[in-house]
Protein backbone atom coordinates (compact mmCIF):
# COMPACT_ATOMS: atom_id res chain seq x y z
CA UNK A 1 0.00 0.00 0.00
CA UNK A 2 2.92 2.34 0.61
CA UNK A 3 3.96 2.00 -3.02
CA UNK A 4 0.42 2.88 -4.16
CA UNK A 5 0.36 5.97 -1.95
CA UNK A 6 3.74 7.18 -3.21
CA UNK A 7 2.78 6.46 -6.83
CA UNK A 8 -0.49 8.39 -6.63
CA UNK A 9 1.31 11.38 -5.12
CA UNK A 10 3.80 11.27 -7.98
CA UNK A 11 0.94 11.15 -10.51
CA UNK A 12 -0.58 14.24 -8.87
CA UNK A 13 2.76 16.05 -9.09
CA UNK A 14 3.23 14.99 -12.71
CA UNK A 15 -0.25 16.30 -13.55
CA UNK A 16 0.69 19.70 -12.14
CA UNK A 17 4.00 19.70 -14.04
CA UNK A 18 2.27 18.72 -17.29
CA UNK A 19 -0.34 21.45 -16.87
CA UNK A 20 2.38 24.06 -16.34
CA UNK A 21 4.38 22.76 -19.31
CA UNK A 22 1.31 22.77 -21.58
CA UNK A 23 0.51 26.36 -20.58
CA UNK A 24 4.06 27.50 -21.19
CA UNK A 25 4.35 25.71 -24.51
CA UNK A 26 1.04 27.07 -25.82
CA UNK A 27 1.93 30.62 -24.73
CA UNK A 28 5.31 30.34 -26.40
CA UNK A 29 3.80 28.97 -29.61
CA UNK A 30 1.37 31.90 -29.81
CA UNK A 31 4.29 34.33 -29.95
CA UNK A 32 5.61 32.84 -33.22
CA UNK A 33 9.08 31.75 -32.08
CA UNK A 34 12.15 32.07 -34.30
CA UNK A 35 14.40 29.18 -35.41
CA UNK A 36 16.45 28.90 -32.21
CA UNK A 37 13.35 29.08 -30.05
CA UNK A 38 11.58 26.51 -32.23
CA UNK A 39 14.31 23.97 -31.47
CA UNK A 40 13.92 24.62 -27.73
CA UNK A 41 10.16 24.38 -28.08
CA UNK A 42 10.43 21.04 -29.88
CA UNK A 43 12.72 19.77 -27.11
CA UNK A 44 10.16 20.85 -24.50
CA UNK A 45 7.40 19.02 -26.38
CA UNK A 46 9.54 15.87 -26.47
CA UNK A 47 10.13 16.12 -22.73
CA UNK A 48 6.43 16.68 -22.12
CA UNK A 49 5.57 13.60 -24.15
CA UNK A 50 8.05 11.45 -22.22
CA UNK A 51 6.64 12.72 -18.91
CA UNK A 52 3.14 11.78 -20.11
CA UNK A 53 4.39 8.28 -20.98
CA UNK A 54 5.97 7.91 -17.53
CA UNK A 55 2.74 9.07 -15.92
CA UNK A 56 0.78 6.51 -17.92
CA UNK A 57 3.13 3.75 -16.77
CA UNK A 58 2.72 4.82 -13.13
CA UNK A 59 -1.08 4.85 -13.57
CA UNK A 60 -0.91 1.28 -14.94
CA UNK A 61 1.13 0.29 -11.88
CA UNK A 62 -1.48 1.89 -9.61
CA UNK A 63 -4.30 0.08 -11.45
CA UNK A 64 -2.64 -3.31 -11.06
CA UNK A 65 -1.73 -2.77 -7.40
CA UNK A 66 -5.17 -1.46 -6.45
CA UNK A 67 -6.87 -4.45 -8.08
CA UNK A 68 -4.55 -6.72 -6.09
CA UNK A 69 -4.59 -4.89 -2.73
CA UNK A 70 -8.14 -3.49 -2.60
CA UNK A 71 -10.23 -5.31 -5.23
CA UNK A 72 -13.69 -4.43 -3.87
CA UNK A 73 -12.79 -0.83 -3.13
CA UNK A 74 -11.17 -0.21 -6.51
CA UNK A 75 -13.99 -2.01 -8.32
CA UNK A 76 -16.47 0.56 -7.00
CA UNK A 77 -14.31 3.67 -6.96
CA UNK A 78 -11.99 3.05 -9.87
CA UNK A 79 -8.31 2.41 -9.35
CA UNK A 80 -6.87 5.93 -9.43
CA UNK A 81 -9.68 7.48 -7.39
CA UNK A 82 -9.38 4.62 -4.90
CA UNK A 83 -5.63 5.22 -4.68
CA UNK A 84 -6.23 8.92 -3.99
CA UNK A 85 -8.65 8.02 -1.20
CA UNK A 86 -6.15 5.50 0.18
CA UNK A 87 -3.41 8.14 0.12
CA UNK A 88 -5.62 10.61 1.98
CA UNK A 89 -6.55 8.01 4.58
CA UNK A 90 -2.92 6.94 5.03
CA UNK A 91 -3.29 3.16 5.08
CA UNK A 92 -5.64 0.26 4.34
CA UNK A 93 -6.33 -0.09 8.04
CA UNK A 94 -7.31 3.56 8.50
CA UNK A 95 -9.46 3.36 5.39
CA UNK A 96 -11.20 0.21 6.62
CA UNK A 97 -11.95 1.70 10.02
CA UNK A 98 -13.03 5.09 8.68
CA UNK A 99 -16.76 5.75 8.74
CA UNK A 100 -18.55 6.54 5.50
CA UNK A 101 -18.81 10.22 6.44
CA UNK A 102 -15.03 10.45 6.65
CA UNK A 103 -14.53 8.66 3.34
CA UNK A 104 -17.01 11.08 1.77
CA UNK A 105 -14.93 14.16 2.65
CA UNK A 106 -11.43 12.71 2.15
CA UNK A 107 -9.63 15.31 0.09
CA UNK A 108 -11.78 18.18 1.37
CA UNK A 109 -10.06 18.61 4.72
CA UNK A 110 -9.38 22.30 4.20
CA UNK A 111 -13.06 23.01 3.49
CA UNK A 112 -14.10 20.81 6.42
CA UNK A 113 -11.89 22.68 8.88
CA UNK A 114 -13.10 26.02 7.50
CA UNK A 115 -16.63 24.78 8.15
CA UNK A 116 -15.79 23.82 11.72
CA UNK A 117 -13.77 26.95 12.46
CA UNK A 118 -15.51 29.69 10.49
CA UNK A 119 -19.00 28.21 10.08
CA UNK A 120 -18.77 28.13 6.28
CA UNK A 121 -20.80 25.64 4.23
CA UNK A 122 -20.13 22.00 5.02
CA UNK A 123 -18.32 20.15 2.19
CA UNK A 124 -20.43 17.47 0.52
CA UNK A 125 -17.56 15.58 -1.08
CA UNK A 126 -13.82 15.46 -1.50
CA UNK A 127 -12.08 13.21 -4.02
CA UNK A 128 -15.35 11.27 -4.44
CA UNK A 129 -16.50 14.20 -6.58
CA UNK A 130 -14.28 12.82 -9.38
CA UNK A 131 -16.27 9.57 -9.59
CA UNK A 132 -18.10 9.32 -12.95
CA UNK A 133 -21.47 8.64 -11.30
CA UNK A 134 -21.20 11.84 -9.24
CA UNK A 135 -19.89 13.94 -12.14
CA UNK A 136 -22.91 13.43 -14.37
CA UNK A 137 -25.47 14.38 -11.70
CA UNK A 138 -26.91 17.87 -11.22
CA UNK A 139 -25.41 19.90 -8.36
CA UNK A 140 -28.34 19.43 -6.00
CA UNK A 141 -28.08 15.62 -6.19
CA UNK A 142 -24.32 15.26 -5.73
CA UNK A 143 -24.33 15.41 -1.93
CA UNK A 144 -26.81 12.57 -1.55
CA UNK A 145 -25.05 10.51 -4.21
CA UNK A 146 -21.73 11.10 -2.44
CA UNK A 147 -23.22 9.75 0.79
CA UNK A 148 -24.48 6.64 -1.01
CA UNK A 149 -21.13 6.05 -2.71
CA UNK A 150 -19.17 6.67 0.49
CA UNK A 151 -21.34 4.14 2.33
CA UNK A 152 -20.63 1.42 -0.22
CA UNK A 153 -16.93 2.35 -0.34
CA UNK A 154 -16.79 1.99 3.43
CA UNK A 155 -18.26 -1.51 3.18
CA UNK A 156 -15.86 -2.39 0.35
CA UNK A 157 -12.83 -1.17 2.34
CA UNK A 158 -13.88 -3.36 5.27
CA UNK A 159 -14.37 -6.37 2.97
CA UNK A 160 -10.89 -5.87 1.53
CA UNK A 161 -9.20 -5.34 4.88
CA UNK A 162 -10.76 -8.35 6.56
CA UNK A 163 -10.14 -10.57 3.54
CA UNK A 164 -13.62 -11.30 2.23
CA UNK A 165 -14.22 -12.21 -1.40
CA UNK A 166 -15.09 -9.77 -4.13
CA UNK A 167 -18.68 -8.59 -3.93
CA UNK A 168 -19.85 -7.43 -7.36
CA UNK A 169 -23.30 -6.50 -6.06
CA UNK A 170 -21.97 -3.42 -4.27
CA UNK A 171 -21.30 -1.53 -7.50
CA UNK A 172 -24.71 -2.49 -8.92
CA UNK A 173 -26.39 -1.28 -5.72
CA UNK A 174 -24.58 2.07 -5.93
CA UNK A 175 -25.50 2.52 -9.59
CA UNK A 176 -29.16 1.61 -8.93
CA UNK A 177 -29.49 3.99 -5.97
CA UNK A 178 -27.81 6.86 -7.76
CA UNK A 179 -29.86 6.33 -10.93
CA UNK A 180 -33.03 6.63 -8.81
CA UNK A 181 -31.94 10.12 -7.75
Amino acid sequence: ETQIIKAVRIVTDLDEILNLMNEGISDWEKRAPKEEATKLLDNLKTNRDSIEEEKDEIVEFINAEMRRELPNFSFISGEVLGARLLAEAGSRRKLAFAPASTIQVLGAEKALFNHLKRKTKCPKHGHIFNHPLIQKLPKNKRGKASRILAGKLSIAAKLDYFGDTINQNLKKEVENKISKL
